[in-house]
């Protein structure tokens, strides 16, 4: 598909089957005209190509708005809510999973991942997809999703100064620098071979995640992407 017709392939999709699917769904029962037609901007064509990807290889199911694949730990939706007082409900386009299941099937496209060893979601709710390795449980590939290019910098930034320091007492105060903290105590948690912060349109840095001998301490090391190819 060019990416040129790759937001318009999206926005026919969205509208013919996916904004349906999640408006009408039992536990919902949403007003299609609460749909804000203008967060589809915020969609570059490069995301919008590889998620349609990830649904028209079956990598990716659908059922009532949610997605699914292989080893997900959890339902995602592409659709944000807004305030329930107001009528019709604001519904937004959200732009982090259509990012991540974009990237399931890059990975398994590009990458050589078999759709088994991908899922949606860490076991600990720490990251948005995961690789399994050989080893079914063992999490070879953790990556977080954001939804900008300064978002990715600032994640970056802190993990690499939180993960020389040791488990601190209480979590920083600070929302950006929380959440970055929460990711390196997820690698702590797993311990696995990459580390792949990922933002829009390919905004994609991958990291090998090297442990001190004796310690929780450890490094991000830039690697090239091909690193993320399966093993």
């Amino acid at each position: 598909m060019p990416d040129a017709a790759a937001i318009d392939s999206f926005t026919v999709r969205l509208h013919s089957k996916l904004l349906p699917s999640y408006c009408n769904a039992p536990n919902r029962q949403y007003d299609l005209e609460g749909f804000q037609e203008e967060s589809i901007g915020n969609l570059n064509s490069y995301d919008a190509q590889w998620f349609l990807r990830a649904l028209d290889s079956g990598l990716v199911t659908e059922q009532d708005g949610s997605f699914t694949c292989s080893r997900s730990a959890a339902k995602e939706t592409i659709f944000w809510e807004g305030s329930k007082t107001a009528v019709p409900r604001p519904i937004t386009l959200w732009i982090e999973p259509i990012i991540t299941l974009g990237a399931l099937a890059r990975l398994n496209e590009e990458f050589g991942w078999p759709a088994e060893s991908l899922g949606a979601q860490s076991k600990t709710w720490a990251f948005d997809l995961v690789c399994y390795g050989t080893d079914t449980e063992r999490e070879h590939v953790v990556c977080e999703v954001k939804k900008t290019k300064r978002e990715i910098e600032k994640l970056i930034h802190y993990m690499q100064h939180y993960s020389g320091m040791e488990a601190m007492n209480e979590e920083p105060g600070n929302q950006t620098a929380r959440n970055a903290y929460r990711k390196v105590q997820g690698i702590r948690q797993c311990w696995p071979e990459l580390f792949w912060a990922l933002g829009p349109n390919n905004d994609s840095h991958v990291f090998e995640v090297k442990r001190g001998r004796s310690s929780d301490i450890f490094s991000l090391i830039s690697v090239p992407e091909a690193s993320l190819n399966a093993p």
